[in-house]
Parts: C-alpha cells; structure tokens; sequence
C-alpha cells in the first residue's frame, strides 16, 4: 500500500510539472522592444533625429529594415527616452512629446510588454570614462542583460573617427547585429548584477 501511495504521488508530481511548463506565459515573460534615438549632424547629411524601435525584422511595420523608424512613441517610450536623456544632459521632452504627433496611450504590440520604467530608474547608474563599443553612444539601460532604451550622438565625431567614408540618415554604419553587439559589449564591461544604466562621457 505504501509502494502504491508513493508510485501514486510521483505521478501526480511529475504531470503538475508538466502543466506547469505548458502554461502560457504572463505579460512579465514577454519580450521588450528596445527604444532609441540616433543624433546626427545635419550638415552631413544625416538626420539630426532618428527615433528606432527594435521591432523582428518580419513585423509589418518594420519593413525589414535594420533599425525601423518609430512613427508614432507610446507614452512609456517618451518617459523613458525623457529619463535618459536627462541622465545624459539632454532635454528631449519637447521634442518627443511633439515627435510626430502626440503620442499614444495605447500600446500596439500584443507579443511584447511595455518597458518597466520604475525598474530602469531604480536600476544602478554606472559612468564610465572608457570610448563606448558603439561611436557616439551616450547612454544605455540594460534590464539584465537585455538592452531596453539607448541614446546615440554622432553630432561631434568626425566620419573617420566613426569608421566611415560617407555619411548615414543615423549618422553610423552598422548592422542591428553589429550594433546590438556593441551593446552587449558595453554591458559585459560593468561589473554590475543588477539592472544598470551606462552613461558614456559627451
């Protein structure tokens, strides 16, 4: 009877275990879209503001391009770019708040959830004196190790000093790989475990 009970449990376990792995995810399993801004100079010819949402390459509204142009920032976007700015010494309210029209209260993207600004803004602010992986990135907030909302001022380097022979809209030349490596760079070089926020010298 014993032996019994005992086969008895194992198998209630083991099919709990198995419910447990097929659940659907909650909203905090999902994935974030990382948001960002490019600065450039417009003397060269680049855009002097390129606001990017890092959407799959397959998603309608990136078109398969490499950094897709946020049409329209949600709410949650402009409060966080706001933040960084500001940790950076940039005012961007106005111009997010007005970028290209007001932004939207209602969140678009069912299979990612919005970027939890309390835990960017509670998350350890780290600056650093080192040259950034990525040429003029400014600031950089990693929930983890994943990488939510980044600035990038081109404005004061020069073409050579960023590696390139003729000018971008973004003011770089890279692949969102190759960006998003520098990224990752950027993030291995601090010595934090916690959520962190990297803000490169201007």
């Amino acid at each position: 009877m014993r032996n019994f009970l005992l086969l008895v449990l194992t198998i209630c376990i083991g099919v709990s275990a198995t419910v447990g792995s097929n659940e659907v995810p909650t909203q905090d399993a999902k994935a974030m879209l990382p948001v960002g801004i490019f600065l450039g100079k417009i003397e060269e010819g680049a855009r002097i503001f390129t606001p990017v949402r890092l959407l799959p390459f397959d998603h309608p509204e990136s078109m398969g391009h490499e950094f897709p142009t946020a049409l329209q920032f949600h709410q949650s976007e402009v409060d966080l770019l706001v933040w960084l700015g500001e940790q950076a010494g940039l005012k961007l309210t106005a111009t997010l708040e007005r970028y290209p029209r007001q932004p939207t209260q209602t969140w678009w993207y069912k299979k990612f959830r919005e970027i939890p600004l309390s835990d960017v803004k509670s998350a350890e602010i780290k600056h650093v004196k080192e040259r950034p992986p990525v040429p003029g990135l400014r600031i950089v907030a990693f929930l983890g190790d994943v990488p939510v909302g980044f600035i990038v001022d081109t404005r004061d380097l020069s073409l050579e000093a960023r590696g390139m022979k003729r000018a971008t809209a973004m003011g770089l030349d890279m692949t969102r790989a190759e960006f998003l490596e520098g990224l990752s760079r950027a993030r291995k070089a601090v010595d934090s475990v916690q959520n962190v926020v990297i803000v490169f010298p201007g």
